[in-house]
């Protein structure tokens, strides 16, 4: 059938409309993934027979076995032998089913999907604020974190001319796969509908076409969930992957991810360790897509967000008028999360009786409300995470030594982001490219060395802030040395200093490279971050008041995207500005 099947994909690519319809459908069968654009309007019928509009040519699919209409969407079975389902309820016969974007369709043996493809295929974006539409990786982390399904992510460069790599990529990609090129040769292709050893066939049947073209290129690839579960954590593994020599040795996030993916299957508990802004709760969302759970709810607690009075009712829920205030009954976290997978952040911030009770939880899988006398079943796979030693915790008496075992199921220790060189420049061309609403940003060999050498004590988080920043700074597609802010006398954290009997009465004196045209800054002088600093913040008021206050478009006046002008904002302190 997968062959039959296979001819179903050139048929509907003849019949497909112009590349730049919005809707398409996802054809899943015995394996293999087939795509048609469709209609604005009409209807569609799917069936075996050939005169259907939509051949799907497999045993468990009826002659005439549905009708689809593109607008509104909906589907109707015509009185089909093995029916037609909608996320897994049957459909009347006759009667058409409202159907959402992302819903799976199943028709026989067959699913469809029907997704919102937000750019045109030549690789022109939409920008988000104009359209509503959100950059394409963006919309399928969202829409897989909706559906399950798998997607990749494509980092190429070539030293070819674009408009011959373009052409020669849409003569082989199908009509849904989306590519953007940045102009100068380099080119992100995100695949949907595509997922395990399919992405390294694709990735190298474009290596080969290209070559056989004359024009060498380099590609890397991504896959959700396996390889993250954030359009910046598949970006930034894609160019990782360009970057690394073939046959290059594994990193430690290689080791972390292989991990995640044996754990994830199981039901074991599962305890991530690592610094703050490592990463740790994306790392627990990826063990949660990966696993049966993954159509189940994901729900997460900051144990050290709320005040201790509130976690307890945040975790177990409480009955109505079990304390003052309670005007109804409310479910805790651990009750919604039934089913799926529950991820307790920082969990060493409880207090004792509150592990208390969490260990009856883990033992006995029941949760009683606040107020209540009877306890409710729940079915939870637990992930914990935490930035402290918990076995120093247990030997202090501040945490339970048999909530510790208990949670130690399966231990993943997420590596500080100075041990991860190789992740530091793809995770800041993921956040300059985010910052500057998709479009590509150059990042020089004199910013990359800079940043590789700074040992971030922030991680990710105080990466994350300085590229918004140096792109803020930068007004332009260049980020320059001196648009950094690197605070050098906060380049190795104090745990790291208190560790060692070198570091501990000395600064690192590694110099921070900042530019030539930076001026030399004495103690007794402004420090550099704070200069810098006072300059960004001019520029947004200055931008804002050239707006009239319309931050969308100050942020484009700026050079950046709407969320990280909020962002600066809220840092600086600055009233939220109204239109005038």
């Amino acid at each position: 059938m997968a062959s039959d099947f296979e001819d179903l994909e050139t048929d509907t690519a003849r019949t497909a409309i112009e590349p730049d319809a919005r809707l398409h459908a996802f054809i899943t069968v015995d394996g293999a993934v087939a795509s048609r654009a469709l209609p604005p309007g009409g209807t569609l019928t799917i069936g075996r027979a050939p005169d259907c509009d939509l051949v799907i040519p497999h045993g468990s699919v009826s002659r005439r076995h549905a009708v689809l209409t593109p607008s509104p969407l909906a589907i109707a079975d015509l009185g089909s032998r093995n029916g037609t389902r909608v996320q897994g309820k049957p459909v009347v016969q006759e009667r058409p089913t409202p159907i959402a974007i992302g819903d799976a369709i199943q028709i026989g043996e067959a699913t469809i999907v029907i997704q919102s493809v937000p750019l045109s295929f030549d690789g022109k974006p939409l920008l988000a604020e104009a359209s509503g539409q959100l950059p394409p990786v963006d919309a399928e982390c969202a829409r897989s974190a909706r559906t399950g399904s798998p997607f990749a992510v494509l980092e190429l460069e070539t030293d070819g001319p674009p408009k011959q790599v373009l052409g020669l990529l849409r003569g082989l990609l199908r009509t849904t796969d989306v590519v953007i090129g940045d102009g100068d040769g380099g080119f992100q292709i995100v695949l949907v509908e595509t997922g395990g050893p399919h992405v390294a066939i694709a990735a190298t049947r474009i290596t080969d076409l290209l070559a056989q073209n004359g024009i060498p290129a380099r590609i890397g690839a991504a896959r959700y969930p396996e390889d993250g579960v954030i359009p910046e954590q598949l970006v930034a593994h894609a160019y990782e992957q360009l970057a690394r020599e073939p046959g290059g040795p594994a990193t430690a996030m290689d080791g972390v991810r292989e991990l995640v993916r044996q754990v994830a299957p199981g039901e074991l508990s599962v305890l991530i360790l690592g610094e703050t802004g490592v990463g740790k709760e994306l790392y627990a969302e990826m063990i949660h897509r990966l696993s049966p759970r993954a159509a189940k709810p994901f729900v997460k607690l900051n144990c050290s967000a709320l005040v201790e009075s509130l976690i307890e009712t945040e975790l177990f829920g409480h009955e109505k008028g079990s304390f003052t205030g309670a005007t109804s009954a409310h479910p805790g976290l651990l009750e919604t999360g039934d089913g799926g997978t529950v991820f307790l952040d920082e969990i060493g911030e409880l207090t004792l009786p509150v592990q208390t009770k969490l260990l009856r939880v883990l033992e006995e899988r029941v949760v009683r409300r606040i107020g209540s006398t009877s306890d409710r079943k729940i079915d939870v796979r637990f992930v914990f995470a935490t930035n402290r030693s918990l076995a120093d915790e247990v030997d202090a008496g501040r945490f339970r030594r048999d909530l510790y075992y208990r949670i130690n199921g399966v231990t993943v220790a997420l590596p500080p982001l100075r041990e991860r060189t190789t992740e530091i420049v793809p995770l800041a061309r993921a956040f300059a490219s985010e910052a500057r609403r998709g479009e590509p940003v150059t990042i020089g060999s004199e910013v990359a060395a800079a940043l590789e050498h700074h040992s971030w004590p922030g991680n990710i988080r105080e990466l994350r802030n300085t590229v918004e920043r140096a792109v803020l700074l930068s007004s332009g597609g260049t980020i320059r040395a001196r648009h950094l802010v690197l605070d050098a006398t906060r380049d190795t954290p104090q745990s790291l200093r208190d560790s060692s009997p070198r570091m501990r009465d000395s600064r690192p004196t590694m110099p921070i490279p900042m530019g030539d045209t930076a001026p030399p800054v004495r103690p007794s002088q402004q420090s550099l971050a704070s200069a810098l600093a006072d300059v960004e913040k001019q520029r947004i008021l200055e931008a804002l008041q050239q707006c009239g206050g319309n931050q969308s478009r100050a942020a484009k006046l700026l050079g950046i995207s709407r969320t990280t002008l909020q962002a600066r904002i809220d840092a600086y302190g600055l009233p939220r500005p109204r239109k005038s």
